[in-house]
């Protein structure tokens, strides 16, 4: 594991934090990707911390752009000389309400980022991994991840966030597309559909503290960042012929969504 690249998308908080945290663990080398600089410098610091050694780039800019995550690409070859073995898409952004409730003046962010970015992430990704394979990367003995953040309310309809779950429903057309496309040439593609996560993404999104709490309550205790990303080194840990293609994971006592 020690020997291969990672690139970790929204790797400023939360799942992507946490999951940084994880691979430095191991010694993964990787290229955290944020919005936000300070962000970013404070979780390298960790993670070099962790590891015990430099570990880690940062890429700072926003993964809605379609050149930031050919620049993640690209750091990795000028760091280390290799390509990425690794992507974790874990940048995205949520909005509360529905069609009706919604501020449309927000759709378009929206989009931008957990539709269009993550196009975008995965193109550039594809492509890479395509190329790796096509000289003659052997994806059984060394593999090939990539691994999409997406939601419970990708897959499963919530009158009360329609909105950000149409986005996370294309987020699960798209990786399961891909999965289809890349699986016959040995690339692993795998989607994480998270329940009720403690994060700090409700809050900056603008959901309601006091419904996020009381939920919170009914159906805790909720997932921590950690327990999404103790899942993801676990898939990666697996032998290059095994891909858990499509997890879905909550807190026991939530039923739904």
């Amino acid at each position: 594991m020690k020997e291969r690249i990672a690139i970790i998308t929204g790797a400023g908080s939360g799942i992507g934090k946490a999951t940084v945290y994880r691979l430095a663990e191991q010694r993964i080398r990787m290229v955290l990707n944020a919005r936000t600089l300070e962000n970013l410098v404070a979780v390298q610091k960790e993670a070099d911390r962790i590891a015990g050694i430099p570990c880690t780039q940062i890429v700072c800019g926003d993964a809605a752009d379609g050149h930031i995550s050919a620049a993640c690409i690209a750091q990795c070859f000028t760091t280390w000389n290799q390509p990425p073995d690794i992507f974790i898409a874990s940048a995205g952004r949520g909005l509360p309400g529905t069609v009706i409730t919604s501020n449309p003046e927000e759709w378009n962010s929206l989009i931008d980022i957990n539709i269009k970015g993550l196009m975008h992430q995965l193109r550039h990704i594809g492509n890479s991994m395509v190329q790796q394979v096509a000289t003659g990367r052997d994806c059984v003995l060394d593999p090939l991840d990539i691994v999409v953040i997406g939601s419970t309310v990708g897959r499963n309809i919530s009158p009360f966030n329609s909105v950000y779950g149409a986005t996370k429903f294309a987020a699960h057309g798209l990786t399961e597309a891909l999965r289809r496309q890349l699986g016959p040439q040995g690339i692993r593609v795998t989607l994480i559909e998270p329940g009720l996560v403690h994060t700090n993404f409700q809050e900056s999104a603008g959901y309601s503290r006091q419904w996020f709490d009381d939920y919170s309550k009914e159906v805790g205790p909720i997932l921590q960042p950690g327990d999404i990303a103790a899942v993801i080194g676990f898939l990666l840990s697996l032998p290059g012929n095994v891909n858990l293609d499509n997890i879905s994971i909550r807190p026991t006592r939530q039923a739904y969504p």
